[in-house]
Order: structure tokens, then C-alpha cells, then sequence
């Protein structure tokens, strides 16, 4: 890893990790206020690796110094895949607005980076994060999938809350179906968590332990609008189910791993704001549910994402706006997990609709509705499915997809 500055030039080579991001953050803050350019070039053609976890928070930092009026240029690395994976993470628009736009890149595990700043673009937000999880996950619990939108809501909303950040905040969803994990990745450019319980929590002076005090049960800057279990319960999600968290802010880094445990150190080099990173595995679907427990109680997440796709007569799924394309396999298991999900979730019909899809190809076909069918059975597939629209050449290859599924029994 190397970090050099050259004039208004920032740098970087090698893997970014968490030291590249304290470096990289700290050049940035001394081309801005040390030597005052107005304009900055991120030169990352010679970064060989990087992830959400780190590059989410840089390009977050990046955006702040474009709203105090610096302008950030990036130069993508030269490697293929990691300069796509910037554009379709969204790191690069962030980054270089002028020269990037924002990603519409889909696929059945990603989301690109989503920013908001308000009520409305939070909720949309959230529910961007849930959706993608509907249709990764499959044989995914109701419950199981409350409590990680209990968690992406509770950590998002802080931002809103607490952080005082210009420009709201960001985050980015993976799942990693290897490993049954779902991280998320939640970061800002506020005042940090440090100051924010200071400012009620006089005792806390320092900002390590600070931290320490952030993930236990009921810390908060206002109990009169807080109950403070945000942080604790998904630090709770991460630990009880194996997985992993991180939070960094001021100058304190607290991070856990099964291996290693709970560390909390203290960086020569400051993180102006919160980055965080929540890693929950999906493995045990019990663990979830289990692992939000306040005060000796087992807390049930109310109104969820699942209740408002399946209110009144049940869930419309609207199959042009769930894929880009139809004509493979791969595109269509997206949306096949997303509709047994929520078939799971409820006891209510789904409708799909066909209007303007004018072709699908037989495999995509075979591969939501076939399996489907040879799934719930005959009856259980008229009772719960419906699909309406769609012109004749759709509907029969749908009717041939469900016609060889009955009389050969193929269920994979």
C-alpha cells in the first residue's frame, strides 16, 4: 500500500484497506486545508484491491469536500474488473460526480451505494436494501428477514438523528451466499458518535471508550426519543450469529470477529464522521430472532417491509421492474427467490404481472414460473399464484414451462 501527494494529485497503489482509508482520508484533509487546492485528482490506476467497507467511507469523504466546494476528480484502476466494480458499486460517482454517473448496475446480490438525506430518501432507501435481500436469500424466514431490516433501519436512521452530517448518509448492501453472509455498510460525515454521546455523557472522555459504551444496551444522546438499542442489537445480530462489525469514528476503531473477539483501538489517524460495518450470517434461522432480546425480552420489529408489499388483497409483484432482462436462468432466480419469499412471509396471493414484457425466453420462464409450479403443487399454485397480463407469446411459454413441469415432475 502507498499513498503519495503530487501537487493537487492524491495517489494511491496497492490493496485499500483500513490503513489506506486513514492515510487517504488524512491526505485529503491536508491537500484542503493545509494547502488549499480547490480541486483534487484521486489517482487509484495502480489500486489492486478494495472493498465496500473501505472505499464506502473514502468516497464518502470525497462527496463532503464537493459540497465545501472541492472539486474530486478519479482516475478508475487500471485493472478491468476493480474499475468496473467501482462504477457499479457507485464509489465512482460519489467520487467524481461530473465524470460518473450514478450506477442503475443490478444484480441478484448488490445494491449500489444509495445516499440519503431525509425521511423519504431513508425509507426508500431501506427498502431498497430489504428488496434485494427478498430476492438473494433463499428459504429466508419471516422473521429472519425482520430482524435485518430492524437492523439496516435502526443504523441508517441514526445518521438522521445524531450525526449532523451535510450530506446524509450512504449505504451498501452484499450478500455472500459462500459464506451465508449479509453485510452492510453504513458510513456519514457528521460530528461522530464520540461527541454525540458526549454531549449527554460527560464521563465518556475519551472516544475509545466511547465507543465501548455505544454497543451496550440502552446508551443514547436522548432517551426521551431513544431507546439506544440500535447499535447494541445489531452488535448482538453480528456476535450471536457468527459474523463480524466495526465501527469507526474519531479516533477509535472498534471492530469484532469471532476469531479475535471485541478490540477497540485507537487510530493515530481520525475518521470525521461514522463508518460501519455490519456482517450478520443467515446460517442459523433461529439466531436472529433470538439475538433481539432488550431488557430480558424478546422484541418482535413491528410494520416490515413484508406487511406493506402484502396489505389489503396481498403482494403485486410487477416482473418489468424486476429484471432488465429475461432471457436466462440467472436473471430470473432473482426474481423466483423474491416471490417464494414472500409466499413464505404470507398467507395471501401474489399477483404477477406481465404487462410489457413482450418476450421471455423458455429458460427464464421454466426457471420462476416451472419451478414454482412443481414446487407448491397444482392446487397450492392456483390458490396463491396469479398472473395476469402479458401478451399470447409470453403466456404460452409460460403455460409450456408449467405443462413440462407437471408431466415430467422436475422440481430443480
Amino acid at each position: 500500500m502507498s499513498i503519495q501527494t503530487e501537487m493537487n494529485n492524491l495517489i494511491v497503489s496497492g490493496e485499500f484497506d483500513r490503513e489506506t482509508l486513514q492515510r487517504a482520508n488524512a491526505a485529503l484533509h491536508n491537500l484542503k486545508m493545509t494547502r488549499g487546492y480547490r480541486s483534487v485528482n484521486i489517482d487509484m490506476r495502480n489500486v489492486t484491491k478494495g472493498f465496500a467497507a473501505e472505499l464506502l467511507p473514502f468516497a464518502a469523504r470525497c462527496r463532503d469536500l464537493l459540497l465545501a466546494g472541492v472539486d474530486t476528480m478519479l482516475e478508475l484502476p487500471t485493472d478491468s474488473l476493480l474499475s468496473r466494480l467501482f462504477i457499479n458499486s457507485n464509489w465512482a460517482h460519489l467520487i467524481d460526480p461530473r465524470q460518473y454517473e450514478p450506477s442503475n448496475y443490478t444484480s441478484g446480490k448488490h445494491i449500489p451505494a444509495v445516499s440519503y438525506d431525509n425521511a423519504d430518501t431513508h425509507f426508500q432507501a431501506v427498502n431498497q436494501v430489504v428488496d434485494k435481500l427478498l430476492s438473494s436469500l433463499e428459504g429466508f424466514s419471516r422473521d429472519q428477514l425482520a430482524a435485518l431490516e430492524w437492523a439496516v433501519n435502526e443504523i441508517t436512521d441514526n445518521v438522521l438523528n445524531h450525526a449532523s452530517s451535510p450530506q446524509g448518509g450512504v449505504v451498501q448492501l452484499t450478500t455472500k451466499s459462500k459464506s451465508n453472509i449479509v453485510e452492510f455498510v453504513v458510513c456519514d460525515t457528521g460530528v461522530g458518535i464520540p461527541k454525540t454521546l458526549r454531549d449527554t455523557h460527560t464521563s465518556l472522555n475519551s472516544d475509545v471508550v466511547a465507543l465501548q459504551q455505544a454497543i451496550q444496551e440502552g446508551v443514547t444522546r436522548n432517551r426521551a426519543t431513544n431507546m439506544g438499542n440500535g447499535l447494541y442489537g445489531s452488535f448482538r445480530l453480528a456476535k450471536l450469529s457468527e459474523g463480524y462489525f466495526s465501527i469507526y469514528s474519531g479516533y477509535a476503531l472498534l471492530s469484532y470477529t469471532q476469531r479475535r473477539g471485541l478490540h477497540v483501538t485507537q487510530p493515530a489517524i481520525p475518521f470525521s464522521g461514522t463508518a460501519i460495518v455490519c456482517g450478520i450470517s443467515t446460517a442459523n434461522p433461529d439466531i436472529l430472532a433470538e439475538a433481539l432480546s432488550f431488557r430480558g425480552e424478546k422484541y418482535t420489529p413491528g410494520y416490515s417491509y413484508v406487511d406493506k408489499l402484502t396489505d389489503q388483497d396481498g403482494a403485486v409483484i410487477i416482473l418489468k421492474d424486476e429484471s432488465k432482462s429475461f432471457g436466462s436462468r440467472d436473471v430470473a432466480k432473482p426474481v423466483r427467490i423474491k416471490i417464494e419469499n414472500l409466499l413464505a412471509a404470507s398467507p395471501k396471493q401474489i399477483e404477477i404481472k406481465l404487462d410489457q414484457v413482450s418476450l421471455i425466453s423458455s429458460s427464464f420462464a421454466d426457471e420462476v414460473f416451472g419451478k414454482l409450479f412443481a414446487q407448491l403443487g397444482p392446487i397450492m399454485f392456483m390458490n396463491r399464484v396469479k398472473i395476469s397480463g402479458g401478451n399470447t407469446v409470453v403466456r404460452q411459454l409460460i403455460d409450456r414451462a408449467i405443462t413440462q413441469r407437471l408431466a415430467f415432475g422436475v422440481s430443480n
